[in-house]
């Protein structure tokens, strides 16, 4: 039984047609015609790099083979497991001229970095014939957000909000332990912030300085499993 199920698979796979030739003399000759159309190759192989939070336009080439327009469907499939820190945007349909090229325009963000690998198909509507690119982007860091100007007077706190903006579909907890800044005199609240989806809410920092002081920089980092990582400037001053 088993095997009677594998010839049928073949057979369905098959594609299968005549050739009829008619000879002077009044006979005939046919031929039946048996093949099979294997999947596509991909057109080629797209590489792109793009810093973390940052928004880029993809841009792939489309040429439709027929003399015909022909209106095309896109879909992509990326490896591996799903990411919600990951967004890919893109024309569900669009419309290509007879033997011509159109160059279609795909969204690409990512919230962390890493290397992400997906296909991109595009198959005609009409006759279900199909073309397909792998792409592959490199996500780098991000750049800085911003920088945060903090003066105090010796022993006296400051303090200033900084956002952080949750753009994915599930709710995040950030604990202020994720935080890392190499200056004593920093302190983050509150302990721990939950921002809902698509949302953003707000933690503090608190600048309390001990010792007078002109000019002092350093890095403020928050490196986040589901939002990647936010790096700050911080500009001080004890007075």
């Amino acid at each position: 039984m088993e095997g009677d199920q594998e010839v049928e698979t073949e057979e369905m796979k098959n594609h299968e047609g005549g050739l009829f030739f008619p000879l002077p003399n009044g006979t005939a000759l046919l031929y039946k015609l048996i093949g099979t159309a294997n999947e596509p190759e991909a057109e080629g192989t797209l590489k792109e790099t793009v810093m973390a939070k940052k928004a880029k336009s993809i841009i792939v080439p489309i040429k439709n083979w027929s003399r015909e327009a022909q209106r095309f469907s896109a879909k992509w499939e990326v490896e591996g497991d799903t990411d919600p820190a990951l967004f890919i945007r893109g024309a569900n349909t669009f419309d290509v001229g007879g033997q011509s090229t159109k160059e279609y325009k795909l969204n690409f963000l990512s919230l962390k970095t890493g290397t992400y690998k997906f296909k991109v198909t595009f198959k005609a509507q009409k006759t279900g014939e199909y073309a397909f690119y792998n792409v592959e982007v490199a996500v780098e860091e991000p750049d800085q957000v911003q920088t945060i100007e903090l003066a105090s007077q010796v022993r006296e706190e400051v303090s200033a909000v900084i956002s952080i903006e949750n753009p994915t579909d599930i709710e995040v907890t950030i604990p202020s332990s994720e935080f890392q800044c190499d200056n004593e005199y920093i302190e983050i609240t509150p302990s721990s912030l939950t921002v809902p989806p698509r949302s953003e809410r707000g933690f503090e920092v608190h600048y309390r300085p001990l010792m007078a002081s002109e000019d002092v920089t350093c890095d403020l980092t928050l490196q986040n499993a589901q939002l990647g990582a936010f790096k700050y400037k911080l500009l001080l001053k004890g007075l």
